[in-house]
């Protein structure tokens, strides 16, 4: 066989590991920790890769982090997407979602908090496209609340007064301090209590 017919050997060494179980257990870790205070060979034995690989499939730490925050949002998404979307009125949807936030942040199942919420604190000026990113996210999913709320109060649903604006900081506010408070240990019980105390007093439309 000559030069010009040998077959030619394939560039490189195929993957030995499976990249999106790898993706998940670097979500994990992030969410456990935080970009900032998770390092490359936390991720490396976290994700059972060497450094090679892991730039080789994922680029970076900060290409890495943004990629397990969407596969986070495909998690953390279902129940904000399906209370905002099939509850019948604004005031299901926020009970809705809350709860949801509730019981998910505090799923023994997995790290406790939210990474849109805890994942860029107390980063460095190197990292703040990390944190630029996240909040960007935050206030996507803030534009849905409120877009809810409106809708809401275009129907009829709330008083006449009510204050769109204030009751979306209202919502998210407490979606972040949830977020908080799961991480400091504050059980599910107690955070779908707090969800019961607001809902009750939401501004409803006055009855006829």
């Amino acid at each position: 066989m000559n030069q010009a017919t040998r077959p030619r050997r394939p560039r490189g060494r195929p993957r030995a590991f499976d990249r999106e179980e790898a993706l998940g257990r670097a979500m994990r870790l992030f969410w456990s920790r935080g970009y900032e205070a998770t390092s490359i060979s936390d991720l490396t034995e976290a994700m059972g890769i060497t450094p090679p690989s892991l730039y080789g499939a994922f680029g970076d730490k900060k290409r890495l982090f943004l990629e397990a925050v969407k596969r986070y949002e495909q998690q953390a998404g279902c129940f904000a997407r399906t209370a905002l979307t099939t509850e019948p009125t604004a005031e299901l949807a926020m009970r809705s979602l809350l709860r949801g936030a509730a019981k998910f942040f505090t799923d023994p199942r997995n790290p406790r908090g939210c990474l849109m919420v805890l994942g860029a604190t107390n980063c460095t000026v190197e990292s703040t496209d990390i944190v630029e990113a996240l909040s960007a996210r935050r206030c996507a999913a803030e534009s849905a609340v409120r877009a809810r709320i409106a809708a809401g109060k275009e129907a009829g649903e709330l008083s006449a007064d009510a204050d769109v604006d204030a009751l979306t900081g209202i919502v998210t506010a407490t979606l972040y301090g949830f977020a908080i408070k799961a991480r400091d240990g504050v059980s599910r019980a107690r955070l779908l209590a707090i969800v019961e105390q607001l809902m009750a007093m939401w501004p409803q439309a006055a009855r006829a």
